[in-house]
């Protein structure tokens, strides 16, 4: 089973490498969560978050992001995941997944945009509970623990 779990999790990563962010939208559950928290504290709405994304907020992420000229991403960013250290538990119904990423970020650019043409490392855990549905696994919960997400933070208008 986890040799499924990491290929679902491959093939999100490739959607998202691929910029194929209204395919990525269809991996979650309509009530799933896509959160990039400052702190480890599960306390979802009651502390301090980056991207705390219900499915409405998510569809607004991606609307932005494939159909209007958004400064942030004026030109696109273009990931590259890494993915290792794959374990999961079932329990209460669905897979708790745990993996370790490095997901490089760039922005393509000219010596005038300070910043663009830098490739930029994000080290984090991410973490997922995927519950299985008669179409396979889907996302109720995606979290991403970045390594220095208390330190500053450049550019994170992309999906991770």
């Amino acid at each position: 089973m986890l040799q499924d779990i990491s290929q679902f999790i491959f093939r999100e990563a490739k959607l998202l490498d691929d910029r194929q962010y209204e395919a990525w939208l269809d991996l979650f559950e309509d009530d799933g969560m896509y959160v990039v928290p400052l702190t480890e504290e599960d306390r979802p709405g009651r502390q301090a978050a980056i991207v705390c994304d219900n499915k409405m907020a998510r569809e607004e992420r991606v609307h932005h992001l494939v159909h209007h000229w958004f400064p942030a991403q004026q030109p696109p960013s273009r990931t590259l995941h890494f993915i290792s250290n794959v374990v999961g538990e079932e329990r209460e119904g669905a897979w708790h997944v745990s993996t370790s990423q490095m997901i490089y970020e760039m922005r393509a650019g000219d010596w005038f945009q300070v910043g663009l043409g830098e490739v930029r490392p994000i080290v984090a855990r991410v973490e997922y509970i995927l519950p299985m549905s008669s179409q396979g696994f889907r996302i109720r919960e995606k979290r991403i623990l970045m390594l220095d997400r208390a330190g500053w933070q450049r550019n994170l208008a992309f999906i991770y």
